[in-house]
């Protein structure tokens, strides 16, 4: 990733280049992102073409202002941590659920070794809070903010601040695809549909 790359990813996640990439940046880093960029599997459901190349990654993430599932998201935040100077172990998972590990390769997550020789450090911006349905049945876009979580579930907008969750249904194409835009920044020309069954 060159260093106009590396400053406009900087700039969709409203972070400044660290001085120094040490943990208390790591951290900072990683929150931004967690705020910025959605937990999202709307390129499924909108058939579009999936790829984990990395100037892919970072023209869906950074230009097009998208979001994505733990292997574009991690993918993409690796990418960027290793040009800040860390050294980014890329690691399978598996996502803990209905008490059982789910399959392998379920995730991906990485471990970050930082230049000042700290870590290792585990750092994971694509596990988005979202419930144990087949993942590739149902829409979601979810992102974390200040006090909570905003995400759009099918048809339904979920807020969750300070503990309290609340739902609203969306009345039409045009209510969902301006909610994907105010909250998200994502700008759709037509709604995202889950496949059947």
């Amino acid at each position: 990733m060159d260093g106009q790359a590396v400053t406009a990813y900087l700039h969709r996640i409203g972070a400044e280049r660290p001085p120094v990439l040490d943990a208390a940046a790591l951290s900072a880093l990683h929150r931004a992102h967690l705020l910025a960029v959605p937990f999202e599997n709307l390129s499924i459901h909108l058939a579009e073409p999936i790829s984990l190349g990395e100037d892919d990654l970072i023209g869906k993430i950074v230009t097009r202002r998208r979001g994505g599932f733990c292997y574009e998201l991690n993918g993409a935040f690796a990418a960027l941590l290793e040009a800040l100077g860390a050294q980014v172990v890329r690691v399978a998972a598996r996502v803990y659920g209905n008490g059982r590990p789910g399959p392998p390769f379920d995730h991906l997550a990485l471990v970050v070794r930082l230049a000042d020789g700290s870590g290792p450090w585990l750092a994971d911006v694509g596990f988005g809070s979202h419930s144990t349905y087949h993942f590739t049945r149902s829409t979601i876009c979810s992102r974390l903010t200040d006090d909570g979580r905003i995400s759009i579930s099918g048809r339904t907008l979920i807020l969750t601040s300070g503990g309290s969750r609340t739902e609203q249904q969306l009345p039409g194409d045009g209510a969902v695809l301006a909610a994907y835009r105010d909250h998200f920044g994502i700008a759709l020309d037509r709604v995202p549909t889950a496949a059947a069954g």
